[in-house]
């Protein structure tokens, strides 16, 4: 079996190599799932260099979402048959050809939603989704300000806004970005250069400002974001693209009564209870077996071309995810 490993933490395209491992057989409960595909995400990359929150114990292999196909069932194991098409929830080092996982934690996929969609489920179309409709609570004509809205989780956001009928402000660091998001139902788009963003998005909101806030980016761009918060609004942060840490000032907090805080998928799923997170995974995938959710995908490699798709994966610019095939 192939798979991407690291032995020390550093720039991946120095620590990451291709290993041959044994296929493991599946323990009782457990599955085998044959990869197709596997996405790369900014999380994945911070992981490798040693800069994400949690770390993995050494050698690991990189990795948090992907699609296969079951190849063998361990004991006990019902409800699944050979070749049936899943996602696996919670499992970590997916940048292998074969997975272990227990066959609770596998998601079946509909005929409709094609293998680059679902290699994605897990990270952003869930991210959003909570975000957008728990942690924001938002009403059908609020505004919405989002970082980074160029990247695929921001276009998800976008998608979503329009399914709910919440409007967005969109901030990106390039001009030829603009046109891109309008045309996929993007309210407003704003260069976070450009003189008085602020003012603009006020007068665009009626003098209010957004009712709520999405910052990846942190530094002044997230401040930015903030800034343009009607009163009581919330900015939840889930990102750290720009290095830098949020600014706050603790007037603009105290008297607006603005509120922010974070948010971690990993967390969710371990906090969340049960009943909570299946209608959102049955909502999205829905969403996505209709077509009205699509994650956009820039770019597929396979196994063996790791380096190139991490290089193409940490290029700016990118209209969609990076996938590693085979």
């Amino acid at each position: 079996m192939r798979a991407i490993r690291f032995h020390q933490f550093g720039p991946p395209a120095e620590v990451l190599h291709l290993e041959e491992l044994p296929d493991e057989a599946p323990g009782p409960g457990q599955v085998r799932l044959r990869l197709t595909h596997r996405s790369i995400n900014p999380s994945d990359l911070l992981t490798v260099s040693g800069h994400y929150g949690r770390l993995p114990r050494l050698p690991a292999t990189p990795g948090l979402e992907g699609v296969g196909r079951v190849e063998a069932l361990g004991e006990g194991v019902a409800g699944w048959r050979a070749g049936d098409r899943a996602i696996p929830l919670g499992a970590a080092g997916t940048w292998r050809e074969s997975v272990i996982v227990n066959a609770a934690q596998l998601l079946p996929v509909p005929d409709a939603v094609g293998d680059e969609t679902a290699a994605q489920f897990v990270v952003n179309p869930i991210t959003a989704w909570v975000m957008l409709e728990q942690e924001l609570a938002l009403r059908p004509g609020d505004w919405l300000a989002q970082t980074a809205a160029g990247s695929t989780l921001g276009r998800l956001v976008i998608q979503l806004a329009q399914l709910r009928g919440y409007r967005t402000v969109n901030f990106v660091r390039r001009p030829e970005q603009a046109d891109e998001l309008l045309a996929l139902g993007a309210d407003a788009v704003f260069c976070t250069d450009e003189a008085d963003v602020v003012g603009r998005v006020r007068a665009l909101t009626g003098g209010r400002g957004v009712a709520g806030a999405l910052d990846a980016v942190g530094g002044e761009t997230g401040a930015l974001a903030l800034r343009c918060l009607r009163s009581g609004g919330t900015l939840v942060v889930y990102g750290l693209l720009g290095g830098e840490p949020l600014p706050l000032h603790n007037g603009e907090m105290l008297f607006r009564g603005l509120t922010v805080r974070g948010f971690w998928l990993t967390h969710w799923f371990q906090h969340t209870p049960p009943e909570r997170v299946q209608p959102a995974l049955l909502e999205l995938m829905g969403l996505m077996a209709a077509g009205q959710l699509v994650p956009p995908v820039e770019a597929a490699y396979d196994l063996a071309d790791f380096r190139a798709a991490v290089a193409h994966a940490e290029r700016s610019g990118r209209q969609g995810k990076v996938l590693l095939t085979g």
